[in-house]
């Protein structure tokens, strides 16, 4: 796992998505957007293939929150996550109230030929894998393309063990999402998120990268704890 930090103000920790990086510039932009609004952004970049989702992602989450939380001088931090990182977060299940973007809670269903190959007990990526520019967003180039182009047979295990056993979402909690998510199953998201506490957005995966963020910006900066 790895941390970048940015700005100054009240504490951020956004849980980054698989194969987001910092410096990827939708990325990047809303580093920029948030450190503009008055918050210190607390970046984290997740492996991007393990066989121990819980140990590799979730623990690593919940210890750097821990020591964050421990730490006097600290107001009590904001939480954000986007996609598999939204993932990892709903199993930290941290005090603060958590915003999620477009959260990984389910998979699309993947043709039937292709389950054995991944219930192969192979922890190398070995699997051709790639997501289409449009599905990610309206600004989504194939040259911001920072994920692996080949997955693990016990990465896609891990990852499934860990949606079906999602913590219960908190009351506080809330979650923007596009009902047309190629990427992540939406359906998994309004089955598990009450209508009351959804909120829907048009422009592919990632809300950062859709044509339309800076309309949706400001719903994601009311939903978080005040920078002040």
């Amino acid at each position: 796992m790895q941390v970048d930090t940015f700005g100054n103000g009240r504490d951020l920790v956004w849980v980054m998505g698989w194969g987001n990086v910092v410096d990827s510039r939708h990325e990047r932009w809303l580093v920029d957007q948030l450190v503009d609004v008055g918050y210190r952004v607390h970046a984290i970049e997740l492996p991007t293939t393990t066989p121990d989702f819980q140990r590799d992602c979730v623990a690593p989450v919940r210890e750097y929150l821990d020591d964050l939380g421990a730490d006097s001088e600290s107001d009590e931090y904001a939480v954000l996550a986007h996609s598999m990182g939204g993932l990892a977060l709903a199993h930290v299940d941290p005090d603060p109230k958590a915003v999620y973007l477009s959260p990984w809670w389910g998979m699309h269903d993947v043709p039937i030929v292709l389950e054995p190959l991944l219930a192969l007990p192979i922890a190398r990526p070995i699997l051709p894998f790639s997501v289409p520019p449009e599905d990610l967003g309206g600004l989504a180039t194939s040259e911001d393309a920072t994920a692996p182009t080949r997955i693990a047979p016990k990465w896609i295990q891990t990852i499934r063990a860990a949606q079906r056993s999602l913590p219960a979402l908190d009351a506080d909690d809330h979650v923007f999402y596009a009902p047309d998510d190629e990427v992540v199953d939406p359906r998994a998201i309004e089955q598990h998120a009450p209508e009351s506490q959804r909120t829907t957005y048009d422009g592919g995966h990632e809300l950062f990268a859709s044509a339309n963020r800076d309309e949706y910006l400001p719903w994601l900066i009311d939903e978080l704890p005040g920078p002040d």
